[in-house]
Order: C-alpha cells, then structure tokens, then sequence
C-alpha cells in the first residue's frame, strides 16, 4: 500500500490504537486510562479535519468528487478518511 507512508493514515492508525489501548486501560480500572483515552481522541480530531483539508484542497478532484468525499469525511469522521486515504494512493489516480 502506498498510503503507508502518509503522514495522516499513520495518525489515524495511531489515534485508533492509543483509544483502544486507552479504552481497555480504563475498563481495567488503570488510573490513567482515560488520559489515554482522550489522547487518542485528540489524535482522531488531528486526523479528521486532516482530511477534510486535504479533501478540500485537492486540485486533482473534479467538483462532484470532491463534494461526495467532503460529505463521506464529515460525516462518517473516522471512517470516512480512512476511505479517503486508502482509495486515494496516488496522484492523478483517484478511484470513487
């Protein structure tokens, strides 16, 4: 995959897995497992409007693409910008 060295897949990577390492600390009744929690919270809204302005500032994206991905990044946050960065590898090579 060719998306695996973007800076903003790595952040969604990380943000999901420092919630889900959160999630778990905090059900374990860890001190600190919100704190976590809420770091990987922070990272997932890092990766959120990442993506809307990354979608947002595309030149290679014709108007009805780049509205159909504006509306699948906001409102389905997370996953929405993974699609987007998984589907979208390479310039000049956008499959919707």
């Amino acid at each position: 995959m060719k998306n695996l060295s973007k800076p903003v897949f790595i952040i969604g990577c990380l943000s999901i897995l420092v919630s889900l390492v959160g999630f778990v600390m905090h059900s374990l009744q860890h001190e600190s497992g919100m704190t976590v929690f809420y770091i990987g919270l922070a990272g997932g809204a890092i990766f959120w409007i990442w993506n809307i302005a990354d979608v947002a500032g595309s030149e290679e994206l014709k108007n009805f693409q780049k509205m159909f991905w504006l509306i699948m990044v906001i409102s389905v946050p997370v996953l929405g910008g993974f699609i987007y960065q998984i589907m979208h590898q390479r310039r000049n090579k956008i499959v919707t």
